[in-house]
């Protein structure tokens, strides 16, 4: 695989080069400058254009590199089980206006990513060959604000707290002059990976309608309504059924809905603080989840046993603010809070990422634990500069409580379980630079040490670590 990579990037650098050199585009296609923001992706502002049939075509996509150390994952100082993960992944996108009311996407992704893990021989290495987002987009229907995009579509909001992800469907757009709305139904009618031999189980069989609707009551300031309806029609395994792999296991369905809403804005003034910023986000979940316990099999393949069926309800509460002073390096101070009871669970489309006061989204909950907001409290402190124009080293500390004491955690990057005896997960602590000069070249490095607490057993106190640069090339 290493003999493939090379002419691969050897072909990225020269598709940047040649970018340099390329005529001017056409006016950018809106919707797809759009996503890219949104996900804290940036292209060329002149990218390579090719003419097919006469219409122009945009040429580019990424490449990024990230070398990743995780250091006592299982919070076990006496086994050497430290990993370390490398990742290659490029994206190749084409877009198209095949009419000043049409637009067509397409966007590729490879991935490769070599383990080797302390106490296990060898080195573990995957590759992959990926849908990214490919739709074709009418706007302006019948001459109205209305916008159809069919395809697999990518459903993204800024915070990443309620969706973050690509999924085949139809969605719908309004954007009108005092408000907008963007809803759609969506439901994944193939495989996603070249690794995968079949539409993901966890994914199959599952429908999902979503909705967000965004009045901006006021100049830099907005109130946003959202909902997701999801059915599960993928059905539980009886018990005894034999599969051929983990990865063909479904161990929990859902079938539920939630409602929430958020406020966002920011102030700017003349004064010490030059900026204020705020987001809140509110949300309740109503449903019914059906979990299956599985075994291993005689012949180490999982068995399905029984299933369990319970009524969830919960809701979440997150909210954050940054204020940034107008003095020299431009510091900003990040106060937040998040809980989510014991009953409530993301939508499982989440990337819970967000901009806290430098030039680069980074995980919400913390980068080394990276949890879900379910049966969790989370008090979050920061402070940041920018070292330069467009870039920044922040300081992140996250305090992580259970609501309610239990022995697992959701989400959790961890390898080690709480006992569920105390609340008191731990802390972490996250140094984070980000170098953002040249918008076909970043860098970033990540540096974050966890302090268990006395939820997790005496003997699984040590403090885990990770550290990771990472490189990406746009172009």
């Amino acid at each position: 695989m290493r003999a493939r990579l090379s002419p691969l990037v050897l072909a990225v650098l020269a598709l940047g080069c040649a970018a340099e050199t390329a005529p001017p585009p056409p006016p950018p296609a809106t919707a797809a400058d759009a996503q890219l923001q949104a996900r804290d992706e940036r292209r060329p502002e002149q990218p390579f254009t090719i003419d097919v049939g006469g219409h122009p075509v945009q040429l580019g996509g990424s490449w990024e590199y990230t070398d990743e150390r995780r250091k006592n994952f299982d919070l076990d100082d006496a086994r050497a089980r430290d990993r370390r993960v490398r990742e290659h992944e490029v994206k190749v996108e084409a877009r198209s206006r095949l009419d000043p009311r049409t637009e067509l996407f397409l966007q590729l992704v490879g991935l490769h990513e070599t383990r080797r893990t302390q106490g296990t021989p060898g080195r573990l290495v995957s590759h992959s060959l990926e849908r990214g987002p490919m739709w074709v987009q009418f706007e302006r229907l019948g001459g109205t604000p209305w916008l159809l995009q069919i395809g697999r579509v990518p459903l993204i909001e800024r915070r990443a707290w309620w969706w973050d992800e690509d999924l085949d469907g139809v969605r719908v757009r309004y954007d009108g002059r005092g408000w907008s709305l963007d809803t759609g139904l969506l439901r994944e009618a193939a495989r996603q990976s070249s690794s995968e031999r079949r539409t993901a189980a966890d994914a199959h069989g599952v429908t999902r309608w979503f909705g967000q609707a965004t009045w901006p009551w006021e100049q830099r300031h907005s109130l946003a309504g959202f909902w997701l309806l999801q059915r599960d029609g993928s059905g539980q395994p009886a018990p005894g059924t034999v599969f051929a792999d983990e990865d063909d296991t479904d161990p929990r369905d859902l079938d539920g809905g939630w409602i929430g809403a958020r406020a966002s804005g920011e102030w700017r003034g003349d004064g010490p603080v030059r900026r204020l910023a705020y987001a809140a986000d509110l949300a309740w979940l109503s449903g019914r989840e059906h979990v299956t316990g599985f075994d291993d099999g005689a012949d180490g393949r999982p068995v399905a046993g029984a299933t369990r069926s319970r009524r969830l309800r919960g809701h979440a509460f997150d909210a954050a603010a940054t204020a940034t002073f107008d003095w020299p390096l431009r510091p900003s101070l990040t106060a937040a809070y998040a809980r989510g009871s014991e009953g409530f669970r993301q939508t499982g489309l989440q990337e819970n990422k967000m901009r806290f006061g430098g030039v680069k989204r980074w995980q919400r909950y913390g980068e080394l634990v990276q949890p879900e907001l379910a049966n969790l409290e989370v008090i979050s402190l920061g402070a940041g500069i920018r070292i330069a124009e467009n870039s920044s080293l922040e300081l992140l500390v996250h305090r992580l409580r259970q609501v309610r004491a239990a022995a697992t955690q959701s989400g959790s990057r961890l390898s080690a379980d709480p006992q569920g005896t105390s609340r008191a997960l731990g802390t972490e602590v996250d140094l984070l630079l980000a170098i953002r000069e040249s918008r076909r070249l970043e860098f970033t490095l990540k540096g974050s040490t966890f302090r268990p607490g006395s939820a997790f057993a005496p003997g699984r106190r040590a403090s885990a670590r990770s550290l990771e640069i990472g490189m990406t090339l746009n172009f």
